[in-house]
């Protein structure tokens, strides 16, 4: 249905792109501007684009066809703030004021419905887009009920926060200090950071640091 001469774009790529709408819309406008433009710099990728606009009018038309007033508006206001980054980048909505007073659904003026992006259990990143392969070894495993190959020398490295695989675009690194963890991204590390990892980190290295004197 989608792979067209004019763009090929896949199955896969159009469920992302589904995914990220609906983590706009259920989590972005509802952070912090901190958090927000975060949320825009890292995760929302090809959102933030004529195809991301598309997908956005497409939703706002169905709910108005639907009669769901309210999720037409907050697919309008979605609209409205990625078309003002569009055009004008972060003069605007890099100033917190200007941000509060486009975003209707922001925490000045929802405080009950604010949500901390350190909170969203699993953030779908572009980041953190997975190749075709993984999600057919995914189901080889449910089925089979195999455990998922971790960690060096297996076929898929995960990121050690998210989970989400390696691919051919995206190479985990591993923690420096311990070497036994890995992450897809900065922003992965920093929160396994606080869950936990800062904790057993160092006792990892140590360890590390005596199996190599052996």
């Amino acid at each position: 249905m989608y792979q067209r001469p004019a763009g090929f774009v896949t199955d896969q790529q159009i469920w992302m792109l589904g995914v990220l709408m609906k983590y706009m819309l259920n989590k972005v406008m509802h952070m912090s501007h901190n958090d927000f433009m975060t949320a825009f710099k890292i995760d929302l990728g090809p959102l933030l684009g004529e195809c991301g606009l598309w997908v956005l009018k497409n939703y706002e038309q169905r709910m108005g066809d639907k009669g769901k007033t309210d999720k037409k508006k907050k697919a309008r206001n979605a609209i409205d703030l990625i078309s003002e980054f569009l055009e004008n980048a972060w003069e605007n909505l890099g100033k917190i004021a200007k941000y509060n007073l486009k975003n209707r659904y922001g925490p000045k003026k929802l405080p009950n419905e604010a949500v901390a992006r350190a909170d969203v259990k699993n953030i779908y990143s572009w980041n953190h887009y997975a190749p075709l392969a993984w999600f057919q070894h995914t189901r080889k495993n449910v089925e089979g009920l195999n455990p998922m190959p971790t960690g060096k020398g297996s076929e898929f490295n995960v990121c050690s926060h998210c989970g989400s695989p390696e691919s051919h675009t995206i190479k985990h690194k591993r923690c420096s200090a311990c070497r036994h963890r890995l992450y897809c991204s900065v922003d992965c590390q920093r929160m396994d950071w606080k869950a936990g990892h800062k904790n057993e980190c160092k006792k990892l290295a140590a360890e590390l640091a005596k199996a190599t004197r052996v």
